[in-house]
């Protein structure tokens, strides 16, 4: 077996918790430190997981003893731990979106480039084995030449009860759909969106309900996107979400608005995660797992990032032309979008 790698956890959040748990299950990876501003927090987890704490993101990102390092702080502390991190010559995964904004996704994806130091935009769903599978069937040529892309991410109000409208609908659930679509069909070239709102403002949270966006590849493909987060709480526990890609041969298409497995008891359904955080016998498995250890494989310098600095530049940068389309009667071109 290889050696052993070093690797902190800044942010314990929903997110940075299950990263945490999955490295620590990982044969190959030292939970070194994990991290997170909230001092009690901290300590509690590393209790449980059986490893030392900090509450200094910075002081815990360029720790010269680290192999690797996972940020998953809210999106607009991605930029200073990511820096600290690379800065000291330390691999880092970041999770979605790579920032808040495009002038810090582009400092994260210079830092990378001057200190020469890989970065993984962790969009997890590159992991999960049914988008992994549509990848495979463009490549390999069963689906033809992309033609179109179709995809839908609506979830429920409660979503606001954690984030608060800290970020926004393009940002927090686009960054799946847009990486996604320039995954399969290559650069967008333009957009066009419309918004609507409501829902969530009578719910007391300043955000949209729901976006609905045209995409124009440069290769010449088409695609719409509808993106939400205003469904009732009483919906399918994940709301309603699936990407469909016609090619010239054919189509692949996942529904992940359901996880093909239903739980209820006096309480009514209960959410099971099926694909990309489960727990099986005890460990975690599905898209997480294979995001950890493709991490750990980045962290050797046996693989490159599946998704790069730059490719989470780039979906950055198409959640800020739709957003700037949703204000306009005009298509965006993409390329305009600058920091």
């Amino acid at each position: 077996m290889s050696a052993q790698v070093r690797i902190g956890v800044i942010g314990l959040g929903f997110m940075g918790s299950r990263w945490a748990q999955a490295l620590t299950e990982h044969p190959r990876v030292e939970l070194a430190v994990v991290c997170d501003v909230r001092e009690s927090h901290a300590k509690a987890e590393a209790e449980d997981l059986g490893t030392t704490w900090s509450a200094d993101p910075a002081e815990a990102a360029s720790d010269p003893t680290l192999d690797g390092v996972v940020v998953c702080t809210p999106e607009h502390l991605h930029v200073d731990a990511a820096i600290a991190a690379l800065e000291s010559g330390t691999p880092v995964a970041i999770e979605k979106p790579l920032a808040h904004e495009l002038a810090a996704a582009e400092r994260i994806r210079d830092a990378s480039v001057k200190a020469d130091v890989p970065v993984l935009a962790a969009h997890i769903l590159r992991f999960e084995p049914r988008y992994a599978a549509i990848k495979s069937a463009i490549d390999d040529g069963t689906l033809g030449a992309v033609q179109a892309v179709r995809s839908e991410r609506i979830g429920v109000v409660a979503d606001q009860e954690v984030l608060r409208g800290r970020t926004s609908l393009p940002l927090y659930y686009g960054s799946h759909e847009f990486d996604l679509a320039r995954w399969y069909a290559g650069d967008v070239a333009r957009v066009a969106a419309r918004r609507s709102r409501g829902v969530l403002q009578a719910a007391g949270y300043d955000v949209d309900d729901l976006y609905s966006v045209v995409l124009e590849f440069s290769g010449g493909a088409h695609g719409t996107c509808t993106l939400g987060w205003s469904l009732p709480n009483a919906s399918a526990p994940f709301g309603t979400s699936g990407f469909t890609v016609i090619g010239e041969h054919g189509f692949a298409r996942v529904e992940q608005g359901t996880t093909g497995l239903s739980v209820v008891g006096e309480r009514g359904r209960k959410a099971v995660d099926t694909w990309y955080t489960p727990n099986v016998h005890g460990r975690t498995r599905g898209a997480l797992a294979n995001q950890v250890d493709h991490f750990v494989r980045v962290v050797t310098a046996e693989a490159r990032p599946l998704c790069t600095a730059a490719e989470g530049v780039e979906a950055v940068r198409l959640c800020v032309a739709v957003e700037r389309a949703a204000g306009s009667d005009a298509f965006v071109d993409v390329e305009s979008i600058a920091a």
